[in-house]
């Protein structure tokens, strides 16, 4: 072959991938993404280079991801093996899935919560979300940045910030926070590095960083989805639930991820139907309100109600009569209670090269190696939680039954005294500047109710407020899940941002 013939050969091969990765960008939902699988436009391989070589350009600014997988070229590289032999390995098949870097995999990678007292925590183990993944077809992509310990080490901390990743930025504007604790899997799959992405939920760590990066989210109820495998905080509160660029996906991801799981007892005798509701023509939706949020975003939330009552629904402006005076405090001292009983089992039973193997332990540690883990913050939640006498187990289950009872007293009289389809509020503000001295600037939150009274909160990418989106919190009445999937569909229909951007 002369020189010239090669050199424009090299240049349409070059111009031939350009175009493929161009097309590849685009591909952001399932459909879309199996569709090019079945007209050979794309490979799971080609698209899972498309991701790599995406993370690789792009994460240095937003550091979104802590380690890509190593084997994700050649997980991708068997499913278009089983797709060229007439085999399709099911509802996920070749798509790419980042996982919140406290959910374990088999294989070299550390799960570390972002610590670097996890940094050699191999556990070779899948979590059983990993297990439901796989066996649906997917390819494990990597491991998303996280607020460290899942934003439970300090009271002044940024969220989506670690030892390990650094700060996480939000994917709309890099000076602004991304919120937490599951901040890369939000900004992943904002910035389309895969389309998929899970994240864990205690309080908002699901539903705040979805909000302010303009993706979608469902924190699921207690029980339907197993945390076995997951680094914990606190068993009372904590869920995993998918994100992605549409409510379709991230209720497919749902469908894969949950199921009953004999090593997390909430999961056992649980309803999961998906689509057990039948869809309506008018709703009767209970608006709360957002006189906590900020006024541009209160704003937003008025043009938003007018758009459903245009669309030929019922709003009512509703508000929690229930006094919930004493809810925050006994949330908190659960979760102070629950971390140290729970962290302590888990690092007792991490690999040896570990050897912080108590939370007395991991103190010690920040503070020997305060130059690299208390740069910004220190531990003063770790602090407290290793204080608490986990010998109160009396004082402990009389305040859990005390929390629980309360927030689900409050959902559920708001749907009864309404006579509610459903209940909606904006999830948080737009995104705050990060500030790695102060600490986090919240205005407004939807998501202490549903996460303490175990109830399903879903979160939509509804519209902006300047070049910041914000979100819209569905939030279901005690088992009541499927209800929220179907007219959270309706919602979006309505309201929803019809293109992934």
């Amino acid at each position: 072959m002369s020189i010239k013939r090669l050199l424009l050969t090299l240049c349409v091969c070059t111009i031939t991938n350009l175009h493929a990765a161009a097309n590849n960008t685009e591909l952001k939902t399932i459909s879309d993404i199996h569709s090019a699988y079945k007209n050979n436009s794309t490979t799971a391989e080609q698209l899972t280079r498309t991701y790599i070589d995406r993370i690789n350009a792009l994460n240095p600014k937003y550091n979104a991801v802590i380690s890509i997988e190593p084997t994700a070229i050649e997980q991708a590289k068997q499913l278009d093996a089983l797709f060229k032999a007439g085999k399709w390995a099911g509802p996920l098949h070749g798509i790419a899935v980042l996982l919140k870097d406290n959910i374990e995999t088999t294989g070299t990678l550390p799960t570390t919560a972002g610590s670097l007292a996890l940094k050699n925590n191999i556990t070779n183990k899948d979590a059983f979300v990993v297990k439901q993944l796989r066996q649906a077809g997917a390819i494990i992509l990597g491991k998303a940045n996280l607020s460290e310990w899942a934003n439970f080490r300090s009271s002044y901390s940024s969220s989506g910030w670690s030892a390990i990743g650094g700060q996480t930025h939000n994917a709309h504007d890099v000076t602004r926070n991304p919120c937490g604790s599951s901040s890369g899997s939000a900004v992943a799959v904002a910035l389309n590095f895969a389309p998929i992405a899970l994240g864990t939920e205690t309080d908002g760590s699901i539903t705040c960083p979805a909000s302010v990066n303009g993706v979608y989210a469902i924190k699921p109820s207690m029980g339907q989805v197993s945390r076995a495998g997951v680094v914990p905080l606190s068993s009372s509160q904590d869920s995993v639930g998918p994100m992605a660029h549409s409510l379709k996906d991230a209720l497919a991801v749902l469908s894969v991820i949950q199921g009953e799981d004999p090593n997390d007892v909430s999961t056992l005798n649980v309803n999961r139907k998906l689509d057990s509701i039948a869809p309506k023509p008018s709703l009767r939706i209970g608006a709360l309100p957002a006189s906590k949020f900020t006024v541009e975003t209160q704003k937003l939330y008025a043009k938003q109600l007018q758009a459903l009552k245009d669309a030929g629904h019922t709003v009512v402006n509703v508000e929690v009569k229930d006094d919930l005076s004493t809810l925050y405090v006994d949330e908190y001292a659960i979760l102070l209670y629950d971390f140290k009983a729970e962290i302590n089992h888990y690092l007792s039973q991490t690999p040896t090269q570990v050897t912080v193997k108590s939370l007395d332990d991991l103190i010690a540690f920040n503070t020997a190696n305060k130059k690299q883990e208390m740069l910004y913050f220190e531990q003063d939640i770790l602090q407290q939680a290793n204080a608490v006498d986990l010998s109160e187990k009396q004082q402990y289950q009389k305040t859990k039954a005390r929390y629980q009872a309360l927030a689900n007293r409050a959902i559920s009289n708001l749907y009864r005294n309404n006579k509610l389809d459903i209940v909606i509020a904006p999830t948080v503000s737009p995104a705050w500047k990060t500030d790695l001295i102060n600490g986090d600037n919240f205005k407004g939150s939807s998501s202490s109710l549903p996460a303490i009274a175990g109830t399903t909160h879903i979160t939509l990418p509804v519209g902006k407020v300047s070049h910041l989106p914000v979100g819209l919190s569905v939030i279901a009445n005690q088992n009541a899940e499927a209800a929220a999937y179907a007219y959270a569909a309706i919602i979006d229909n309505v309201l929803g941002i019809k293109k992934p951007e």
